[in-house]
């Protein structure tokens, strides 16, 4: 029996207003690894940037750092042997009954990424664990936790569980947030520069609709 782990972070926002600044594509992107060679690597970066003073005051965060900084932890990912996949949907073609629920698109996107995932990464019998990084929405973190065990108890017939962890304390959370916003950038802005450089990583990309 395997331990099979998944480490997933969303991009896009909830609205639907369509006004500028709000997001066209909502969706998820995750990481699986083969070993934690990557963890160690990502912490001594980090440790070489505030030596060098660079503030990373919730870690990496690629929403938050300058280039110099993106480009060295892309580089360092795109070294390692690391699962992305991503499962988007573009927002205005969203159903009502999305539009209706933060909660319910976010577990919709969360179940057709995994039950397409999980099959390929893990055996019936293995020890999944998925972890998703905490979202900052109205949305109850208790409701979430619930949706999160119910998709994971969906898609695989083994050990499984599933955990909301604040993704400033996981470096795999930094990780699939890195990857997210890559695709996320060529998705909504055409802009491909940070997506070629994990590229060779990403085995599946959905847009469900």
């Amino acid at each position: 029996m395997a331990r099979i782990e998944i480490y997933g972070d969303e991009a896009g926002d909830f609205s639907f207003s369509g006004k500028p600044g709000s997001s066209r594509y909502f969706g998820i992107t995750t990481v699986v690894l083969q070993d934690n060679r990557l963890e160690h690597e990502l912490l001594d970066l980090r440790r070489e940037f505030l030596g060098a003073g660079v503030r990373l005051p919730a870690g990496f965060h690629a929403n938050d750092t300058d280039w110099s900084v993106r480009r060295a932890v892309y580089e360092l990912i795109g070294r390692h042997d690391v699962r992305v996949d991503t499962t988007y949907v573009t927002k205005s073609h969203s159903h009502g009954h999305l539009r209706e629920s933060n909660l319910r698109l976010w577990k919709m996107i969360w179940y057709f990424h995994l039950k397409h995932l999980v099959p390929l990464v893990a055996e019936p019998g293995d020890d999944l664990t998925v972890v998703a990084a905490s979202i900052t929405t109205a949305m109850k973190r208790a409701d979430v936790e619930i949706a999160l065990a119910d998709v994971v108890e969906q898609v695989h017939a083994g050990p499984r569980r599933g955990h909301l962890v604040q993704a400033s304390s996981d470096l795999y959370l930094q990780t699939a947030d890195f990857c997210a916003w890559a695709v996320q950038r060529r998705l909504e802005i055409g802009k491909a520069d940070a997506y070629e450089m994990i590229q060779h990583l990403v085995q599946s990309e959905h847009v469900l609709f």
